[in-house]
């Protein structure tokens, strides 16, 4: 039916209904049209797709997808009651819960002005194929803007049922749980967790214990060669005489460890924590040429007697109240050392780098080496 010589076509949806039709030369025609076309009985609005409403011919663009919205009755209102069918689970609920945040894709669902078509089972319950046990827990959120899962509940789960209703802000709440039960504390690892690791895995992949909880453990006289232990909590760790040769240590919390007679050859420990730690007669010098590192360490109260640490890079280290006494640091770059109160006494400085150091206190009782052999400016 063509009432019209316009050019412009537009598409208009009312309810489970869609019309295509051409745009006549007046308002009052338009409306008329309207009204014939879907046996209208009450006044209504038309809107954009995206809910403006559209107050003149002039506003209506050829190929427009339009929507009619009843001014006189609305199947909703803040107290109805609505029933819905989740993936077999009947639940009920409230149009103001479902409708709560405006921008989910249960509130267009459920909007007055929706043409969402919901579906509905036998007994009128609005049909949702999705999982009741994930989808739930959205609704109490609705109810009570907090989100609270059982125990029995993965909340991986709602999250991907978050995600694909468009909850934004209970998207970036749920993934913060996870985050945060993630970084619960967990029982340290013992020495028959890392054996056992050690075991399965093969000779030619690095062991990773990256971000790991070991305090405590003994795993001293074990062949730990280039074994990733960066970040980890070793704190009271026994590392007595095991070959740890290579291995990655950065940013370790070390604190109170124990590496006595250890192989430290070749291992990086940047930015580790090792106050209070024992490593008497450790050695870190690398017979290939491979230097150890312990750049920027917090080194603080550690007894380090009788350890070689010739050629090791330490600079910026904090070693205040250490005990070097009758170590090698033959080559080493101690560089903005902070070795307050050290006890150097015995050692060997033999081409120490030891500029810009903090020298005030410290013990060079018997050193090996005559000062001016270091460098020291």
């Amino acid at each position: 039916m063509i009432l019209s010589t316009s050019k412009k076509r537009v598409s208009v949806s009312w309810k489970t209904e869609t019309h295509l039709l051409l745009v006549p030369e007046t308002w009052d025609k338009l409306t008329d049209l309207l009204t014939s076309s879907f046996k209208l009985e009450e006044e209504f609005d038309i809107l954009t797709t995206s809910g403006a409403v559209v107050t003149g011919i002039d506003l209506i663009r050829d190929g427009d997808e339009l929507r009619l919205r009843s001014l006189t009755s609305s199947p909703f209102h803040d107290n109805s009651w609505i029933t819905l069918n989740v993936g077999g689970h009947i639940v009920q609920t409230t149009w103001r819960t479902l409708t709560k945040e405006k921008e989910t894709m249960l509130a267009r669902m459920f909007d007055n002005d929706s043409n969402w078509k919901n579906k509905t089972d036998s007994n009128g319950a609005y049909l949702i194929d999705r999982s009741p046990k994930h989808f739930l827990p959205l609704l109490d959120y609705l109810r009570n803007g907090e989100i609270v899962l059982d125990k029995d509940i993965n909340p991986q789960g709602v999250l991907l049922e978050a995600k694909f209703f468009g909850f934004t802000e209970l998207t970036g709440k749920i993934e913060e749980l996870m985050l945060a039960s993630e970084r619960k504390v967990l029982e340290p690892l013992c020495r028959d967790d890392v054996i056992r690791a050690l075991i399965t895995t093969p000779s030619n992949y690095i062991l990773r214990f990256r971000g790991l909880d070991f305090s405590g453990a003994d795993l001293s006289n074990m062949d730990l060669r280039h074994v990733n232990f960066s970040h980890s909590k070793l704190v009271g760790t026994n590392l007595t005489k095991s070959d740890v040769y290579g291995a990655n240590f950065d940013k370790a919390d070390m604190r109170g460890a124990r590496l006595d007679e250890a192989n430290a050859a070749g291992v990086s420990m940047e930015g580790a924590v090792l106050d209070d730690a024992s490593m008497v007669r450790c050695n870190f010098e690398d017979s290939k040429l491979r230097p150890s590192s312990l750049l920027g360490a917090q080194m603080k109260s550690v007894n380090l007697e009788n350890s070689n640490l010739a050629g090791v890079n330490m600079r910026v280290v904090n070693l205040r109240g250490s005990c070097l006494k009758n170590s090698s640091l033959k080559g080493a770059c101690l560089a903005g050392a902070d070795l307050e109160g050290c006890d150097l006494n015995g050692a060997e400085l033999y081409n120490t780098n030891l500029r810009g150091a903090n020298l005030t206190n410290v013990n060079f009782e018997d050193i090996t080496t005559a000062l001016h052999m270091t460098h020291m400016t």
